[in-house]
């Protein structure tokens, strides 16, 4: 897929009086024709990635064609691989062994969601000290909650490669055109385009 990007000549040199090109790609270019599919809803499925599911075995299973895996990664704005795609168990679990020095160790305090019938008093997932409480009138008395609970290290990197697992892909029926479509515009114009610094670069 990367071939298929437009050439940019990049002036890395302190002047443009005396330019010092280099030819790369024009990654840029990506992000603009994505902005442009998204708008189209009815093309996109969310789906939660398996334990230790790789982008070319969902490629695979949903459009028979395994070298399509960078179709997901293009929809879901992955750039590394290694930092964006969820981790398997035991990729995470070797993940927080090396980055902390105890996993287990309480890293903070969240709450638990806290109703009043139908009222949500205190909504799950925030941040707060150990020691914060809630004091809310049900109707018939004044009800004290401290709806807190530690989280480890590894269980907040848990939460974090769970949301990771969330991704949009296309629908199978809808991938041949993307695929297609996709290659028309990346290579719209393909002029080779100048740039003095990121800013300066257009899309053509």
């Amino acid at each position: 897929m990367l071939r298929q990007l437009p050439d940019l000549l990049y002036n890395f040199g302190q002047s443009a009086l005396d330019p010092q090109f280099l030819v790369t790609k024009n990654i840029w270019r990506r992000g603009e024709i994505l902005a442009e599919y998204k708008s189209s809803l009815a093309m996109f499925d969310e789906y939660i990635v398996a334990n230790g599911e790789k982008p070319e075995d969902i490629a695979f299973k949903l459009y028979k064609n395994p070298f399509y895996n960078w179709v997901l990664l293009v929809i879901n704005d992955i750039t590394n691989y290694h930092e964006q795609w969820p981790k398997s168990t035991s990729q995470l679990q070797e993940y927080c062994s090396a980055k902390y020095e105890n996993p287990e160790a309480t890293k903070d305090y969240v709450t638990y969601e806290v109703k009043n019938g139908t009222q949500v008093i205190v909504p799950a997932g925030k941040i707060v000290p150990s020691t914060f409480q809630v004091v809310f009138w049900n109707g018939t008395t004044t009800v004290t909650a401290n709806p807190v609970a530690s989280r480890t290290f590894y269980q907040f990197e848990e939460e974090v490669n769970a949301q990771k697992e969330r991704i949009q892909l296309v629908k199978p029926e809808f991938v041949e055109d993307f695929v297609e479509q996709y290659y028309i515009r990346l290579r719209r114009g393909n002029a080779i385009q100048l740039g003095i610094s990121p800013s300066d670069i257009s899309m053509g």
